[in-house]
This record gives C-alpha cells, structure tokens and sequence, in this order.
C-alpha cells in the first residue's frame, strides 16, 4: 500500500452565524466538521461525497490552508500545517493547490489566460522569460485548449464556462504540485463537458503523479474518478472504502440514500432500492445521537437516538459510522 500523503487527525471545524434584524433569526453555531479523521494515500484520487452543507468544501479548505482547524491536525508528508511559516509556508502553497467550483468568479477578469496562469509562476519564481511562456503554452496545451497562442491573449469573459474551467486547472497545474483539491470542478457545467474535464483529471494524476481530494456531491462521478471515497453527512463520516465497494454494496444508511437519489432515466416512478430515508424528519425528538438519526427511517430510537457511532472497520480498508451497517435495522423498524 503506498503511504499516506495526507493525513485529518480529529479535525473540527465550527461557524458562527450572523443573525438577522428584520427576519427574526438569531446568531448561531453551525458545525462543519466535527472530528473528522481520514488519511488519502499518495498518488490516489479519493472522493469526499456528499450533500450540500455537509462540510466538504470546509474540508479543502482547511487542507489548503484558506482557513485552519480549530481543533485537530492536518498534515502533508507528516508535516504538521499549523506549524508551517515564512518559507515552509510558501513552499507548502507551491505543493499543494486548489480547483474551485465556479470557474467564473476564480478567474481575475482583468487578467489575459496568460496573465492568469503565469501568476503563480512568477510568485514562486520558477522561470524567466521565454521559459515562462513555454511552460504557460504547454499547460493550456495540455487542458485541451488548442492551439494555445489562440488563448493566451483572451480574457475570461471571451470563453466559455468549460473553457474557463480548463483555464482554472491549467493555473493550479502549472506549479506540477504534489497535492490537488478538486472542489466540484464541473457542478456548472453539462453532462457532457463534465466527461471532458474528468478526462483531463485522469490524465493529470497520470502524467504528474499527482493526488487528488475529489469532492463532489454525485456518486456516479466519484465512482468514474475515485480509487476510494468517504460519505460525510453534516460535519461526520459516514462510510469510507474503495469507490466500487462503497457504491455497489453500501452498508450507511446515508449512503444508500444517496445512491436512491440517483437519477433513474426511463422509469415512470422513482423507485428507491434501499428505501431507508424518512420522508420527513422525525419530530418532537432531540437529535443528540447518530447525526442521521432525524432522517434514518432504519433507526433504533434508543440506541441511535442518544449515542454517537464511531467509524469503525468492518473489513480491509472499509469503515463505516452505523449501529446497524447493511440489510440491518434498529428494532423498531421503520419510524421508530
């Protein structure tokens, strides 16, 4: 097995919300991620899945350094983050990168493709001159934008949003770092630009040896891309194994609700395959247990509704945060 390149050690990360003079809300705490603990291995792409909210973004975020934790470590090669400054702290920003989600506000529209994506060679002065230019027209070469001296003098309103998304992963390429976050790099793009842009992740971990956090909400898309995913629902994991076991055979209840969500395409009715999702929350019930219980329609009311699950390993490499993981159910079945 090759060795972690990254490591979340009990990360936990929480917001304070504004509240709102005229609507009544009042301020609040809302807990992104809550002991998180997860190791991707080098080399690999690994998925973090799950729905809006759940703490996904929050995660790159903190693994690039745009935020920090504000308990538990993340560390790079064994290099505690927290810890980085002055030089290391440059260097780390060269080794790891990120693609955002919206290719069209991280893009400065004022920068031509080449001002863009010579940026970060210039802060990390890795080549002069001619040199700079050859390796700014090999990138966007290598995205797909053909022949790049077509590109380099546009400016991003003259592209489209899958060109400026080959643009984006051009810019966070162009360094070669050793770690990507990928953060649902085609949410705004259509089916099939989407193809081409995982095409071009592919191709990158293939010619750079690159790892990849894919994180994404679609499970068909981490199933195409991902060597192993983790599920995480509201700040906790709740599944983590290879791509194929977790969404041909899942044991979470989250998890095979998700895969129910999938699009059926000629069905006349949706028709759900693992049927375990509430179709409202459970009332009157104060959630101080599994973090799913409130939807879980396989709950026990007394076990699930006042302890937490670990995530624990329930064969090699898989691991899973459920009381009663697979075709089991709590003893009072369904809305108990």
């Amino acid at each position: 097995m090759p060795e972690p390149i990254l490591k979340l050690e009990e990360v936990s990360k929480t917001y304070r919300t504004k509240g709102s003079m005229f609507g009544g809300r009042a301020a609040g705490l809302v807990k992104a991620l809550q002991c998180v603990s997860l190791e991707v291995l080098k080399g690999e792409i690994f998925g973090l899945v799950g729905e809006s909210g759940s703490g996904k973004t929050t995660a790159g975020r903190l693994i690039v350094k745009l935020e920090s934790p504000e308990s538990g470590r993340v560390l790079l090669n064994g290099e505690v983050l927290s810890t980085l400054r002055g030089r290391r702290l440059k260097a780390y920003r060269r080794r790891v990168q990120m693609i955002f989600q919206d290719p069209y506000q991280s893009l400065n529209p004022q920068l031509s493709i080449y001002e863009s994506v010579v940026e970060p060679i210039t802060i990390h002065r890795l080549a002069a001159g001619r040199e700079r230019m050859e390796r700014v027209l090999s990138m966007i070469q290598t995205v797909g934008l053909s022949p790049p001296e077509s590109f380099v003098n546009r400016y991003p309103h003259q592209l489209s949003g899958g060109q400026r998304q080959r643009v984006a992963i051009a810019r966070a390429m162009v360094l070669e770092p050793d770690f990507v976050v990928a953060d649902e790099p085609t949410s705004m793009l259509d089916a099939s630009y989407s193809a081409k842009i995982f095409n071009i992740i592919l191709e990158m971990r293939k010619r750079f040896g690159i790892t990849i956090l894919f994180i994404t909400h679609s499970l068909a898309a981490a199933r195409y891309l991902c060597d192993r995913i983790a599920v995480i629902y509201r700040g906790h994991l709740m599944e983590v194994g290879t791509a194929a076991e977790v969404i041909h055979h899942p044991l979470h209840p989250y998890t095979r609700a998700l895969i129910d969500a999938l699009p059926k395409f000629g069905l006349a009715e949706q028709i759900p395959r693992y049927n375990t999702l509430l179709e409202e929350e459970r009332a009157g019930v104060e959630a101080v247990g599994c973090p799913f219980f409130m939807r879980c329609r396989k709950a026990h009311r007394t076990q699930c509704g006042r302890e937490v699950p670990g995530l624990e390993p329930v064969g090699p490499g898989r691991f899973v945060a459920c009381f009663f993981p697979g075709n089991g159910g709590g003893a009072g079945g369904k809305g108990s």
